[in-house]
């Protein structure tokens, strides 16, 4: 019998692999596939949005997610072309410094990073004209007019804004939880499925629970109120109604960069606006509304594998 070691059977290896990444605030998807779109591997993760300084800890996690991916796919890192879509990379101070952590980790040996709306955008519309509203941990709009000229509004950060987002959203299931256990405004269940979803026992356990509390985690509250808005209950249900008017705003904010009287094609991102959310209904009910030329594409984005078309297109 042949003492000889096993020959190692190599990994599939394409001409030219490439990689999408949307990397939000509470949640990751990486893609991994081919030029003529087909796929190889997907994984999801953790969040991996950008913060300033943050670059590494960014990158890392979508270095271990993409590693997953790379495993399905049956090949290694780095892979020939990727394109990122990052919450909080909207400017170019940002960008740069995660492209540079990304090559750092071995991702790939070449790498764009994008505003995630931005990368979206273009995974709903190509290069046509558009409004792309995504809401997540935060909540952002990006337009491209007629003209290929690209817009924004919203999308600052839980400090400045994120009006319509998950933080916002969980804070206001906070706010109401505390008007609760004061006997302030009408009465609301929130404060009960709060405590029960952080296992926590008293409303003091949630106040020492939101002292430490990042956004992510109190952008996690956010599926509690929409439980409640389905299920009747007017406090959640006005939080929900004032959520799609900031959500609404920010493509009439938008519409300006279309002139005329066309219609303004609009898509939907992000995982508070998923098909059977209370949150999407009411947005489309509001939009149809307020902006009376907005037509709301029917298909679901996929902004992961919109990123991987992008980078079929870098040089």
């Amino acid at each position: 019998m042949s003492t000889d070691p096993p020959t190692p059977v190599p990994s599939f290896r394409p001409s030219v692999a490439l990689l999408g990444a949307d990397a939000g605030g509470s949640h990751s998807t990486v893609v991994i596939g081919l030029a003529d779109g087909r796929l190889l591997g997907r994984a999801e993760g953790p969040g991996a949005s950008m913060k300033p300084g943050n670059a590494t800890a960014s990158a890392a996690v979508l270095a271990e997610t993409a590693r997953r991916a790379a495993a399905q796919a049956a090949l290694a890192l780095p892979v020939d072309r990727a394109v990122v879509g990052a919450a909080g990379a909207g400017r170019a101070q940002e960008q740069a410094e995660l492209e540079s952590a990304l090559r750092d980790v071995g991702l790939a040996r070449r790498v764009r990073v994008l505003a995630d709306a931005e990368v979206a955008l273009s995974a709903a519309f190509g290069r046509g004209p558009g409004v792309l509203v995504n809401a997540g941990t935060g909540s952002i709009a990006y337009a491209r007019d007629p003209h290929g000229g690209l817009h924004r509004a919203g999308g600052y950060g839980w400090q400045l804004g994120d009006e319509g987002g998950g933080y916002w959203l969980g804070r206001r299931a906070l706010e109401a939880a505390a008007w609760a256990q004061d006997g302030r405004g009408e009465g609301s269940t929130l404060l009960a499925r709060l405590l029960a979803a952080l296992g926590l026992q008293h409303f003091d356990d949630l106040v020492r629970w939101t002292a430490t509390a990042t956004p992510a985690q109190v952008a996690a509250l956010a599926p509690h109120v929409l439980n409640a808005a389905r299920e009747g209950e007017a406090v959640a249900q006005r939080a929900l109604d004032d959520a799609a008017r900031e959500l609404v705003a920010l493509v009439a904010a938008l519409e300006q960069h279309f002139p005329g009287s066309t219609p303004v094609p609009v898509a939907i991102a992000g995982g508070l606006l998923l098909v059977q959310s209370p949150l999407t209904a009411a947005f489309r009910q509001r939009l149809a509304v307020y902006v009376k030329r907005a037509r709301l594409v029917p298909n679901r984005i996929d902004p992961a594998v919109g990123a991987l078309k992008l980078a079929t297109e870098l040089e």
